[in-house]
């Protein structure tokens, strides 16, 4: 069996035309009494979005440590609005928004010019020196994103970008997971920000239902962190069922479609390698596991 997941995951590499990496560690039910799956893992793939994982994880860290307080009101300068995605480049300046919303806006909507605010809080230094501490090998933060010329750091000007990998990030949901990070209050803070992030790949052929999720009726939930760049898509994550949980990264780079439609070539293949994951971990006739999926709820 686990012959045939490395096949199916080959075999859609080979039809791609890019190249995709997939990581999975089963957590608790059903998957957690299989092998780990490796394909590429160790590969290292632009980072995309999927760098303000890290950035969330160090900042509730900070916060655990009395550094960093959540409900500290951080004004939105004009200088701080970036282009790409998010809401807050959209707003006046002179807003002043609290850490824990700029947290979010981080993750929920992937905003950039509030990645930025909270870069600027918790240190481009502080976030490389914990992935470092954490074991992530293949993780590093450049510098703010989609930052002009005169904010660049000298990495970025050297033409550096931030990187990540499948096995890196696998490992840091891991360890999130099992709370070797975090105080048990951050890290199921954390969690439930990810649950909420509204670009989930993971879940697309996996009938998720965000509003569902809302609703507390879900069967399915997943808690992660998407990143998206010209030829480059990804989705990072914990994903939670009746029958178990487990944390699973996959990345693709080099793909053709380098545009942004919801048909995308590399959405698509990141959306069928959480399936191939899934159905080869999930017994859904037989999900009523005692050791099952942990509640992600707050």
């Amino acid at each position: 069996m686990e012959g045939s997941i490395h096949d199916a995951l080959r075999k859609l590499d080979q039809e791609f035309s890019g190249t995709l990496a997939v990581a999975a560690r089963g957590l608790a039910g059903q998957p957690a009494r299989r092998p780990a799956i490796a394909y590429r893992a160790g590969e290292t793939f632009p980072a995309a979005s999927v760098i303000k994982l890290p950035i969330l994880v160090e900042a509730y860290r900070q916060v655990d440590e009395g550094r960093l307080d959540l409900s500290e009101r951080i004004p939105l300068r004009a200088e701080d609005r970036v282009g790409g995605s998010g809401v807050l480049k959209e707003l006046e300046p002179g807003a002043a928004l609290t850490l824990r919303d700029l947290l979010t806006l981080m993750i929920v909507v992937s905003d950039n010019t509030a990645t930025n605010m909270v870069i600027d809080r918790v240190g481009l230094e502080a976030v490389n020196a914990s992935a470092r501490s954490w074991g992530l090998e293949q993780t590093f933060l450049a510098g703010p994103l989609m930052a002009p010329p005169e904010r660049q750091t000298p990495a970025q000007r050297e033409g550096r970008r931030s990187t990540v990998s499948p096995a890196d990030m696998v490992d840091l949901l891991t360890a999130l997971h099992r709370g070797q990070i975090l105080s048990e209050a951050s890290r199921r803070e954390v969690l439930a920000i990810l649950g909420r992030q509204h670009f989930s790949l993971l879940g697309r052929e996996l009938g998720y239902d965000l509003d569902a999720v809302e609703a507390g009726t879900a069967r399915l939930r997943i808690a992660s962190k998407s990143g998206s760049i010209a030829g480059v898509r990804h989705d990072v994550g914990i994903i939670t069922t009746p029958a178990g949980a487990y944390a699973i990264a996959v990345m693709t780079k080099d793909a053709q479609d380098r545009g942004f439609t919801f048909h995308n070539e590399g959405e698509r293949v990141v959306a069928r390698a959480s399936r191939l994951i899934y159905d080869h971990w999930i017994d859904e006739d037989d999900d009523a596991d005692p050791d099952g999926g942990e509640d992600l709820t707050v």
